[in-house]
């Protein structure tokens, strides 16, 4: 989905890029949207198996979710409003829906919404973690199936943190040793086989990139994806739809492209807003594999 100029008045937008087998197939413009509207996410909130779009108003904190099929709107829905305190940590999904998890920016306690139907169905809280714990996504870590976990990295001393979501309730917690500052989490995708979620670390001096292979809340293996240019920026980690890639190793996967696509940004054509997710974020929120 990209995002450009348009006019003074709805000067966004939207257009939809078709890419199969590493090659942009096709183009469709979605239409315009307004400058105080910013894309948060996506994710199967109509409960039809489709890939709708989550909108969020920068002047009251209203969502809006966008039903899209065929590459064309086919609906949106209101889903209200939410203090702008509270900002978009990542959505979670599992089975047939998209949960949308929020964050306190002052205290850091975290809400996740259920949406089934274009509807919130739920709104449960999971506590209250410290400022000084990012969260760097979300995926199914612990293996259990149906499950979405998230992760969490501390700003100050790198330690990773699973916390196994169930039912709306964090079950469990599992500490995952710490990674140096001067790397940062760029996404998670099925890289090491299909249904994993495997963890893109990238390094901030070199552009180099990292992936850890993640099964049962463990790390099962780590290898080397290659370096690129600090002016390019990651701009989403697309897994594999068909999910019908065999399983290999990931330092076999990482060259075949079969699994993994690293879908780069010039840097200078990243939009920067206050609402905008962390840029560790990017991925989770764009990628959707219902």
């Amino acid at each position: 989905m990209l995002e450009g100029a348009h006019s003074s008045v709805l000067p966004f937008t939207l257009e939809i890029c078709n890419i199969s087998n590493n090659n942009l197939t096709g183009t469709a413009l979605i239409g315009p949207v307004g400058y105080d509207q910013q894309v948060v996410g996506f994710g199967n909130f109509s409960s039809s198996g489709e890939t709708d779009m989550m909108l969020r108003a920068s002047y009251n904190g209203s969502f809006t979710i966008v039903d899209i099929s065929n590459n064309k709107v086919t609906g949106s829905a209101s889903l209200g409003a939410v203090g702008l305190e509270w900002q978009v940590a990542g959505f979670n999904n599992h089975g047939t829906e998209t949960d949308m998890v929020l964050r306190n920016s002052n205290t850091g306690a975290l809400l996740v919404y259920d949406i089934a139907q274009n509807h919130i169905t739920a709104a449960v809280s999971l506590g209250t973690v410290g400022l000084d714990w990012q969260i760097a996504g979300f995926g199914n870590f612990s293996s259990v199936p149906g499950e979405g976990d998230m992760m969490m990295c501390n700003a100050n001393t790198g330690a990773l943190m699973i916390y196994d979501i169930s039912n709306n309730q964090i079950v469990s917690a599992t500490p995952m040793g710490a990674v140096g500052l001067d790397w940062q989490v760029a996404g998670f995708a099925p890289i090491s086989g299909p249904g994993r979620s495997d963890m893109v670390l990238r390094n901030v001096n070199s552009g180099a990139f990292e992936v850890y292979d993640i099964a049962n809340n463990a790390l099962t293996g780590a290898a080397s994806l290659g370096q690129v240019g600090l002016d390019w920026q990651v701009a989403g980690i697309a897994p594999d739809p068909s999910g019908d890639a065999p399983s290999a190793p990931a330092a076999d996967l990482a060259g075949s492209g079969v699994v993994l696509q690293l879908v780069h940004a010039m840097a200078s054509a990243l939009p920067t807003n206050p609402l905008d997710t962390p840029a560790a974020q990017q991925g989770f929120l764009a990628a959707h594999s219902p």
